[in-house]
C-alpha cells in the first residue's frame, strides 16, 4: 500500500483497534503482508487452524506476551493491540493531563489494569526518572548507520538483490517500513533502509513495460521514506539528493496524488536550506495543480489538499507572516471539513499544526492552549504523537515553564523512546534545560540526560 493507505488506516482496522477486536486486527494485517494462513501460522508457530480461530475470535488473544510477539512479527503498531511501544503497559492519554489546569481530575481507563491518566503540568512524578528501555545502540549510533548506509545506497555502493524483486514483495517491505517510521522504531528502520532502496531501484530498473507506473510510484514512496528519516536527523544534504530521485520517480508514476506529496516533502527540504519562499511557493503551485488535476472529489484528494496548505501555512510561520500562516491553516481546514473529513484531518492534523504554527511565531501560550483542546491519542502514529510532544515541550519551555518542559519531554520518552533518544530536537532541548536547571530541581534531568546521551 501506499504511505497514505497503509493497511492500519483502513476502517475495518481501526474499527478492530477501537473496539478490541484483536483477531479482526491480525486478520487485516496478514492480509496486507499478503501470507496465507499456513504461511502466517509458521511464521508465529500456530497451526493455519488455530490462527483461523484466533482471527475469527473463536479464540480469544488477551496475554500481553502473545500479543507483543505477534505485534513484533506482523508489524502491528503495538499501540493497537492495547500496548505501549516501550514496555508493554498501556498509558492511555499522556496529554489529556492538560486537563489538569481546568482543575478536572483525572479519569481512569482500562488498559492492563486502571492506569490513572498521567498529568502533564501537574504529575508525571511516577515517570520522573524512569528508565526506559532501549537497546544497546547508542544515541549517536543509529543516525551514523542510517546516514552512512543511506548514502552508500544513493551512490549506488549497496548491492541489488539476487534476482528479479516482485512487487507485491517490494510494497510489503515499503510497508513495513513505513511501519517503523510511523511507530518511531527507528533502530529497526535504519538495518532496513539502505535494502529497501536498493530493491526498489532494482525493480524499477528490470520492471517491463506494463509495470513501470507501479514500481515508479514504489520507488517515489521509498524515497519520500528516506528523505524524511535524513529530515528528522538534520542531513539537509542529502535529503536534498533523496528528493531529486523522488521527484524523477514521481513523474514516471503520473499519480497526483503522490506528485503532490512529492512537491510537499521537497517544500520541507527547501525551507530546511533557507529557501522559504520558494518552499512556500512550491506547496501552494503544488495545492493549485491538485485542485486543477482531479477536482478535489474524493477524501484523499482533499486531505492531500489541505496536508499541502498546512505545510505552507508552518512554512509562512518561519518568516514571521502571521497572517498568511492562519489564513492557510483556515482553508486547510474548510477545504477538509467541506470534503467530510473533519474526523481525520481537520479534527487532528490541522489542530496539531496549529500548535506547530503558533509555537514558530513565538505565541507559546497560544500553542499550549490548542494543545490543551486535542488529545494525543486522536493522532494517527505513534510519530505523531511524538511531534505532539515536541510541540508541547519546546512551547512551555518558551514560557519559561522549565518543570512543566521536562513533564511533557519525559512524556514524549515515554510515547516514543527513540524519538527522544535520537532526534536533534530532544537533545537540544535536555541540554536546555540542563544549563537553565543551574539549583538542580528538575527531579532525574540527569539520570535522564545520561540516558539520552547529553552531557
Amino acid at each position: 500500500m501506499g504511505a497514505d493507505r497503509r493497511w492500519y488506516e483502513l476502517p475495518e482496522a481501526k474499527q478492530a483497534a477501537s473496539t478490541g477486536d484483536f483477531g479482526v486486527l491480525l486478520r487485516v494485517a496478514r492480509t496486507a503482508a499478503r501470507l496465507t494462513l499456513a504461511e502466517a501460522g509458521q511464521r508465529c508457530g500456530y497451526s493455519a487452524a488455530t490462527l483461523s480461530r484466533i482471527e475469527r475470535g473463536r479464540q480469544p488473544l488477551t496475554d500481553v506476551t502473545v500479543l507483543r510477539r505477534l505485534a513484533e512479527i506482523f508489524d502491528i503498531p503495538p499501540e493497537l493491540f492495547g500496548l505501549a511501544a516501550g514496555d508493554g503497559r498501556t498509558y492511555n492519554h499522556l496529554g489529556g493531563s492538560l486537563d489538569r489546569v481546568h482543575g478536572e481530575e483525572p479519569s481512569r481507563e482500562a488498559g492492563d489494569g486502571p492506569v490513572r491518566r498521567r498529568d502533564v503540568l501537574g504529575g508525571l512524578a511516577g515517570i520522573v526518572g524512569a528508565a526506559i528501555p532501549v537497546t544497546d545502540d547508542g544515541p549517536a549510533v543509529v543516525p551514523g548507520r542510517v546516514v552512512n548506509s543511506l548514502e552508500d545506497a544513493l551512490l549506488g555502493n549497496v548491492p541489488p538483490p539476487a534476482g528479479l524483486v516482485g512487487t507485491a514483495p517490494l510494497r510489503a517491505a515499503l510497508g513495513t517500513a513505513w511501519s517503523d517510521f510511523h511507530a518511531c522504531r527507528y533502530t529497526r528502520l535504519s538495518t532496513r533502509l539502505a535494502g529497501l532502496v536498493s530493491m526498489a531501484t532494482a525493480a524499477h530498473a528490470t520492471a517491463g513495460i506494463d509495470d513501470r507506473a507501479t514500481t515508479a510510484s514504489a520507488l517515489t514512496e521509498t524515497y519520500h521514506l528516506a528523505t524524511q528519516v535524513l529530515i528528522k536527523l538534520h542531513e539537509d544534504g542529502m535529503a536534498w539528493s533523496a528528493m531529486d530521485r523522488a521527484r524523477q520517480a514521481a513523474r514516471e508514476a503520473d499519480d497526483p496524488l503522490l506528485t503532490a506529496e512529492t512537491a510537499r516533502i521537497s517544500a520541507i527540504v527547501l525551507r530546511r536550506s533557507r529557501h522559504r519562499v520558494r518552499a512556500e511557493q512550491t506547496v501552494t503551485s503544488a495545492a493549485q495543480a491538485l485542485d486543477a488535476a482531479t477536482g478535489l472529489t474524493s477524501m484523499e484528494q482533499s486531505r492531500a489538499y489541505a496536508r499541502l496548505l498546512a505545510t505552507a501555512a508552518y512554512t509562512a510561520a518561519l518568516s514571521d507572516r502571521r497572517g498568511t500562516a492562519w489564513d492557510l491553516l483556515a482553508e486547510a481546514d474548510e477545504t477538509s471539513r467541506r470534503a467530510g473529513a473533519g474526523n481525520c484531518f481537520a479534527g487532528v492534523d490541522v489542530a496539531l499544526y496549529k500548535i506547530s504554527v503558533a509555537r514558530r511565531l513565538g505565541d507559546f501560550g497560544a500553542a499550549v492552549q490548542y494543545a490543551r483542546a486535542l488529545r494525543p491519542e486522536r493522532l494517527g502514529s505513534v510519530e505523531r504523537r511524538a511531534r505532539y510532544w515536541e510541540d508541547v515541550a519546546l512551547a512551555l519551555f518558551g514560557r519559561g515553564a522549565h518543570a512543566e518542559a521536562y513533564r511533557a519531554l519525559l512524556a514524549a520518552e515515554q510515547t516514543a523512546p527513540q524519538e527522544v533518544r535520537y532526534r536533534p530536537w530532544a537533545q537540544q532541548l535536555t541540554g536546555a534545560l540542563l544549563s537553565a536547571d543551574r539549583r538542580q530541581t528538575l527531579p532525574g534531568l540527569r539520570s535522564f540526560a545520561a540516558r539520552t546521551g547529553v552531557t
